[in-house]
């Protein structure tokens, strides 16, 4: 018994030292492909960055000690900048623990700062049957009913949420699976999966969209804290 354990010992280090090796090179091939997507479409690339949103303040549920923002890809759309990175936390105490499980953020740059906003779908099993249209208290009452808001400001919410803005959120599929932050000078949403760079960009033209609608007045609003 004595003689087997070196050579578990041994096969233990063969085995661990395979599957870094493999792990590297997928590494290395998702590197490799993600820097031709940002060559090819004309965007940066960079595989690790310290605050890729430099003046936005991430989601509570995002935040937490040893978070690293990795395959972070800027360019444009259109005429907006747009940032796009893979959010991951790190597993267990000693490396031991569950694999990190990344979240893919899709960020666009507002027209001008604004405060803090969050905006949920309630239940997304739950189909809210309206197309955007209605009197007003009809449309308030289908958006309460509909979405959670939170924030810090009042008076920027309002501006945000005109009754335009409400009930094409109301109408749009998309809302369904993205929910929305205002923080800083960004735009941004977010969802647990790695980045793929086509589904992210269809994420990103959504918050365009949404952008587009709001009031400009609304940029430069954040009264919070005066």
């Amino acid at each position: 018994m004595e003689g087997a354990l070196p050579l578990i010992a041994l096969v233990a280090v063969v085995v661990s030292a395979g599957v870094i090796t493999v792990a590297a090179h997928f590494r290395q091939e998702r590197v490799a492909e993600l820097r031709g997507w940002a060559r090819e479409h004309d965007w940066d690339y960079v595989e690790q960055h310290p605050s890729p949103l430099a003046d936005a303040t991430l989601p509570r549920e995002l935040r937490a000690p040893g978070v690293r923002a990795r395959h972070v890809l800027t360019g444009r759309r259109g005429r907006h900048l747009v940032t796009l990175f893979e959010l991951d936390r790190p597993s267990g105490r000693g490396g031991d623990g569950p694999a990190p499980h990344p979240h893919r953020i899709v960020a666009v740059r507002a027209p001008g700062p604004g405060a803090e906003l969050e905006i949920h779908r309630r239940d997304l099993s739950r189909t809210v049957s309206f197309d955007g249209r209605g009197e007003p208290e009809e449309i308030d009452r289908a958006f309460a009913g509909a979405f959670h808001t939170s924030g810090d400001d009042e008076r920027f919410a309002r501006a945000v949420l005109t009754r335009g803005t409400v009930a094409w959120l109301l109408s749009d599929c998309r809302s369904r699976s993205l929910p929305v932050r205002f923080s800083g000078g960004h735009v941004l949403t977010w969802a647990p999966m790695r980045l793929d760079p086509a589904r992210a960009l269809t994420a990103a033209d959504y918050l365009i969209d949404l952008v587009d609608r709001i009031p400009g007045r609304a940029w430069g609003l954040n009264t919070a804290g005066s």
